[in-house]
């Protein structure tokens, strides 16, 4: 089984949760994305959509694992404004040198995932084996089929039916 790391940024805890699963299901490692300063609040929640949209860097904490040292980094964002969220963005930034394999997923209110996915491709210089986009609500009812079959596609086991809706996830072709 290949070594996992799964690294995400999570302000409300749905990308958490989601990443926790995860981590369950692949016996992999976790590396939460901390942010250097609080956003409590309405103003720290206008400030991270300010940062989405502006593709902002903010300053995060070193990360304790490297990535160099997985044969696969999935690595979770929570989708804002539409975007990709600053402090995943500035994970990849600075560790994209790092990554072999690459799998993605998103948490969001509603939309916004393809986007969030394609930037954080251009971004890591290669497409992911496989992503996941699941709302809040999905997250909520347990997205249990979406995630077994996320967990396949990063295994690189055909998935025994097609996901529905935003909580597909889709195989891609490996960079």
């Amino acid at each position: 089984m290949p070594k996992t790391l799964i690294v995400y940024h999570s302000r409300s805890g749905y990308t958490r949760r989601v990443a926790e699963s995860l981590a369950r299901r692949l016996r992999a490692d976790t590396e939460e994305i901390e942010v250097v300063g609080e956003r409590p609040g309405i103003l720290g929640y206008a400030r991270c959509a300010l940062e989405a949209l502006g593709e902002v860097t903010p300053a995060i904490r070193l990360p304790r694992r490297a990535p160099a040292d997985y044969d696969l980094v999935v690595i979770g964002t929570p989708v804002w404004f539409w975007a990709l969220s600053s402090p995943v963005r500035s994970y990849i930034m600075e560790e994209r040198r790092n990554f072999g394999r690459v799998g993605f997923f998103c948490t969001m209110g509603g939309s916004g995932a393809e986007r969030a996915f394609g930037t954080m491709a251009a971004l890591c210089g290669r497409e992911p084996v496989a992503t996941l986009a699941l709302t809040d609500g999905q997250v909520d009812a347990g997205a249990a089929t979406a995630l077994g079959e996320f967990v396949r596609a990063l295994r690189g086991r055909r998935a025994s039916a097609r996901p529905r809706g935003r909580s597909r996830a889709r195989r891609k072709a490996a960079a």
